[in-house]
């Protein structure tokens, strides 16, 4: 045996030696997140009453991801509802509001024709005041606000009843100043704009206003009314005619961008942070934005999506993506805003961060690809 022959085989030797110390030592190796079989033993024991992990567990299928959307759509709604449900209520369309401009005419009819008051009659516009309050002549002051014109007259006719023949009393809201709504924000054309019989929907309004600048799902809708406030998307009100609510005189309407993104972490290509922008994103789709899994280290069925909810325990799901259906579960499956795509690292990419290790060491290049090596 020649002596190069034997000092080769002496290296490999400690190399050999290097190598099972640096894999004894693989808990300690650089990791991007949790293994895949601590994210489902932790999700294991939540179910058990010592489990501290605080959150559920559920392995996708075509059958759980239906069901997911179908809850999401909905807790989404009945929350949008009862938001708008708290405001407190208001006046009804058609009442007198402060701010308004009235215009009163008095007259008194006799057998010979109709006369008026005192020629030219009594004609006059009155605004009401902050208090509600109007001084008209021959009543006095006279509260207004939040009655409708036909209730003022009746209360009119009833003070001068004694005053003349039959006097009579008309009452227009001329200038229904309490009767408008304000939008503001994304609107196309933001203003003031008067309630009618024929518009009194909020979508009735934004559409009015020329409806929002950005994308339905991209715009948020915020009510005002009386010191409270309740917001929905609007992708959300489009697509659910109990969210149309009626709006009444006073409200202000706001139109916010709905700023919304999801995450990605581990072993993708492109991790970071990504923009939501369409009105559903499934898990196919977004696995293309982030450019998918790096193949040389991901394990295929440690894809996970963290999912933490208002008024709901935090959730984890995760999808098996070495089965043969896992892609077309994952078309069906959508991800929801905040969401947190997770892909753990396969065990054999251990291997590979010992071997770049050793490669470093002692000037082995070459890794095969199939164990794991980035090239």
């Amino acid at each position: 045996m020649s002596r190069a022959l034997s000092t080769r085989r002496a290296c490999l030797r400690l190399l050999a030696l290097g190598g099972s110390a640096l894999l004894a030592g693989c808990a300690a190796l650089p990791e991007a997140g949790p293994s895949t079989g601590a994210v489902i033993n932790s999700g294991a024991a939540a179910k058990t009453p010592a489990g501290d992990a605080g959150y559920n567990f559920m392995t996708l299928t075509e059958d759980t991801a239906r069901a997911l959307n179908q809850a999401s759509g909905d807790g989404a709604a009945a929350a949008a509802l009862s938001a708008f449900a708290a405001l407190p209520s208001a006046l009804p369309l058609g009442r007198i509001g402060i701010g308004d401009l009235l215009h009163v005419t008095l007259w008194e009819p006799n057998p010979a024709g109709t006369t008026l008051l005192s020629p030219p009659g009594l004609d006059v516009s009155l605004r009401v005041d902050p208090s509600g309050m109007v001084e008209l002549p021959y009543v006095g002051a006279l509260a207004v606000a939040g009655r409708t014109p036909l209730s003022v007259e009746r209360t009119i006719m009833a003070v001068l009843a004694g005053q003349g023949h039959n006097i009579q009393a008309a009452v227009l809201d001329a200038q229904a100043v309490s009767g408008t709504v304000i939008v503001q924000g994304e609107a196309n054309r933001p203003g003031a704009y008067p309630l009618t019989a024929g518009a009194q929907s909020l979508l009735d309004l934004i559409a009015l206003a020329g409806g929002s600048r950005l994308a339905d799902y991209d715009t948020i809708v915020r009510v005002s009314r009386g010191g409270a406030r309740a917001q929905a998307p609007l992708s959300c009100i489009t697509g659910n005619s109990a969210l149309d609510i009626p709006i009444a005189p006073g409200d202000a309407v706001l139109l916010l961008p709905r700023r919304l993104e999801f995450y990605a972490f581990g072993a993708v290509n492109h991790p970071g942070l990504f923009p939501y922008d369409s009105a559903n994103i499934s898990l196919v789709e977004a696995l293309a934005d982030i450019y998918g899994l790096q193949d040389n280290l991901a394990a295929p069925r440690g894809v996970f999506i963290y999912r933490r909810q208002a008024g709901a325990a935090q959730s984890v799901y995760q999808l098996d993506l070495s089965q043969a259906e896992g892609f077309f579960i994952a078309d069906l499956f959508v991800v929801r805003p905040g969401d947190v795509i997770y892909v753990s690292d396969a065990p054999v990419a251990d291997v590979s961060k010992v071997l770049q290790t050793i490669s470093g060491i002692s000037g082995v290049a070459g890794i095969p690809r199939n164990f794991g090596a980035p090239y």
